[in-house]
């Protein structure tokens, strides 16, 4: 399941939504207060501040849909619409000392939103993203307004360069090129994220200058199309509309041709092709469903700083790999266990049940002491004396707005789930490298029915089921907010890495074979069995390796174990 080279641009639904209502919106003012700039005043700010309560109800009840509906976004639109006609009216000044009075003010404000944008909008300050979007929008207001009103000052100059300014013009074709670009430097080269972020800002800023003259420049000004304005609107939305019906539609709902449709357990419909209906077709076999439940794995010992070898799986004379994680993890310690064996490296486990592994994050539904008493001192004393080379952690999401409150800090206090989670990541991040060790951050794993909820049981599906694909499962079409903060850090950090497993185990999206080359793949609703990690070791290998994680380390050879 690799990501879309599409998925950035759910940004734009927002905007074409706001361009239809936006104008809807003018009408309506002028129709009622005819030339009164103030009325629209009132109205844009109407709107901007009925989607900030909408941003800020979401961010509490639902992150997902805060971040991405266009009622809970539209505030951003609408503060450039209210600035630019606040600007008009209230900008005009009559005398130079109230000239000379906004130059300075606009000097101060530029200054200020400048300075504030670049450390709020960063991680450098931990608050919730929906409180960061408000502070950034008004940090870019004052930036704006700022530089309008101080046009010659030392602030405003650097903006005024006519390279700047061009960059300006292209920003977000920029923006809509880089997410592509980044996905095939990462399928295809093996480099570093500093070297794949310049990289693809170059490649971006160059596929947008094209792009913007040869396509969006012509569209806009072409002299063939001016005489027929009118036309050309009308041409653009019927092949905007027959696109959308005709194309679009058809290749979101459906999958490759020839395709067959099939049942899942969960009771949607699900597109598949015909060789991967053929294996849905097959009848279950017989299976030892008492062994198959057994199949999660064994928690270990706990390593300490007084005693680094407690939870040594495997003695290598190679790099020493450290697992960490909880039941998720538990699952993929004997195919860890026989890759160490097979390829010579040292395995050692911190195994803990319904932990997260972030340092600080507890789950406050089973408890924090357990939690605390493994992961105590672990990153900060035990992991240094390990002398690890590598970190794996792998656990369950824990994503949805049903862990918001439950995850805690040490001291049993819970916030914004999200900022939290993103705060101890790159806490851990920063303990792991200050240990002098890599981190690979294993992406969640789905379940069958999603990522955090509870799904249907697979085992008791496969005993009634006639075929397997009355227990197929549907892959999720959405990602874990975590998941995404994975990417940015191993993005932005060169001893972070991240992999993604969900290929492995659901090789035939838009459907999973609950059972994959004679293996049973979920154990029960959100987890795998220990069985299919051994069948996927190999690829499960050379993704950590690609990862980059393994980079100038050498193994010596088959281990003892």
């Amino acid at each position: 399941m690799r990501s879309s080279p599409f998925m950035h641009y759910w940004s734009l639904s927002i905007e074409e939504q706001f361009y239809i209502l936006f104008p809807l919106l003018i009408l309506l003012v002028h129709r009622f207060f005819p030339g009164k700039g103030k009325a629209l005043l009132v109205a844009f700010g109407a709107v901007a501040g009925l989607s900030v309560i909408s941003q800020l109800y979401w961010g509490q009840v639902d992150p997902n849909r805060a971040y991405y509906a266009t009622d809970a976004r539209m505030f951003q639109l609408m503060a450039g619409a209210l600035l630019a006609v606040a600007l008009r009216e209230f900008a005009s000044v009559a005398t130079r000392r109230a000239q000379a009075l906004w130059f300075r003010r606009g000097r101060t404000l530029a200054i200020g939103g400048v300075v504030g944008y670049l450390i709020f909008g960063s991680s450098l300050i931990s608050m919730s993203v929906s409180h960061r979007n408000l502070v950034a929008t008004f940090l870019a207001g004052a930036m704006v307004v700022g530089l309008y009103c101080a046009p010659g000052s030392k602030v405003a100059r650097p903006f005024a360069l006519p390279g700047v300014v061009y960059l300006g013009k292209i920003s977000y074709g920029t923006y809509l090129w880089h997410w592509p670009i980044i996905l095939l430097l990462n399928t295809f080269f093996d480099a570093r994220p500093i070297v794949v972020a310049a990289t693809a800002g170059v490649a971006a800023m160059a596929l947008a200058s094209l792009s913007y003259e040869l396509l969006e420049t012509p569209i806009r000004r072409g002299k063939r199309l001016n005489p027929i304005p009118w036309r050309t609107v009308a041409g653009g939305l019927s092949v905007s509309v027959l696109a959308a019906v005709v194309i679009v539609e058809p290749i979101l709902g459906s999958a490759r041709p020839p395709a067959v449709t099939v049942s899942t357990a969960g009771g949607d419909r699900v597109m598949v092709d015909s060789e991967a209906a053929s294996g849905l077709a097959r009848s279950v076999p017989k299976l030892d469903y008492e062994k198959i439940d057994r199949m999660r794995g064994t928690t270990g010992e706990q390593c300490t700083p007084d005693d680094v070898t407690s939870c040594v799986r495997v003695d290598g004379d190679g790099p020493h790999v450290v697992l960490v994680g909880d039941s998720q993890a538990r699952t993929m310690v004997p195919a860890l266990t026989k890759l160490a064996k097979e390829r010579g490296f040292k395995l050692s486990t911190s195994i803990a049940l319904s932990c997260p592994w972030q340092a600080g994050l507890y789950n406050g539904r089973t408890g924090q002491a357990d939690c605390k008493e493994t992961r105590k001192d672990f990153y900060e004393e035990t992991l240094a004396a390990m002398k690890a080379d590598v970190v794996v952690l792998f656990s369950l999401a824990r994503s949805d707005s049903s862990w918001e409150g439950v995850l805690v800090d040490e001291d049993g206090n819970s916030g914004d789930l999200h900022a939290m989670q993103l705060e101890a990541t790159a806490r851990t991040a920063d303990l792991i490298e200050a240990a002098g060790a890599q981190a690979v951050f294993v992406h969640s794993v789905f379940g069958t029915e999603g990522w955090d909820r509870e799904g249907f049981n697979p085992l008791d599906c496969l005993a009634r089921a006639k075929d397997q694909g009355g227990c197929a499962v549907t892959p999720p079409l959405d990602r874990p907010v975590v998941d995404g903060f994975y990417e940015t850090l191993a993005t932005s950090r060169d001893a972070v890495h991240s992999v993604d497993f969900n290929e492995l185990i659901c090789p035939g999206a838009p459907y999973c074979s609950p059972i994959l080359d004679g293996a049973v793949v979920w154990r029960n609703e959100n987890h795998l069995t220990t069985q299919v990690w051994n069948a996927v070791r190999d690829q499960m290998w050379e993704r950590l390796e690609s990862s980059g994680a393994f980079e100038d380390l050498t193994f010596s050879g088959v281990a003892s174990g």
